[in-house]
């Protein structure tokens, strides 16, 4: 009974968890503040892959793959699409272990993000 009440915390506390994160991305500043944080890894992608460091690259796509799925609205249009295959590229770079190969595809995507960014934060 008692590891019952401990996994039925648990679960109720994990669906809030994920309750209050779905949340937060709906409202204008968690879709900004997601926004951000899609240029910040993939920026760190990008330090890490013109450092040829494979895993780093690929920690950090993964991140801003994360975030990415978070932006609604305005900033997950075309833009941020186009974007996000380019990072999809530097990350099948990345984890071909050709991390030079990476750097092109996510300069032109940290710079797609960088726009969007501007465009949404100037709104």
């Amino acid at each position: 009974m008692k590891h019952s009440k401990t996994l039925s915390g648990l679960i109720l506390g994990g669906v809030l968890a994920l309750s209050g994160s779905a949340f937060a991305a709906e409202t204008t500043e968690g879709v900004l503040e997601h926004l951000d944080l899609t240029v910040k890894t993939t920026q760190e992608a990008l330090d890490a892959a013109k450092a040829g460091n494979k895993d780093v690259c690929l920690s950090a796509i993964k991140a801003a793959k994360q975030h990415y799925k978070e932006l609604t609205g305005a900033p997950s249009g075309k833009p941020t699409q186009d974007a996000m295959k380019l990072v999809k590229e530097g990350q099948a770079s990345c984890e071909a272990g050709d991390t030079a190969k990476a750097v092109e595809p996510l300069t032109k995507a940290v710079a797609g993000f960088e726009k969007v960014k501007a465009d949404a934060h100037a709104k």
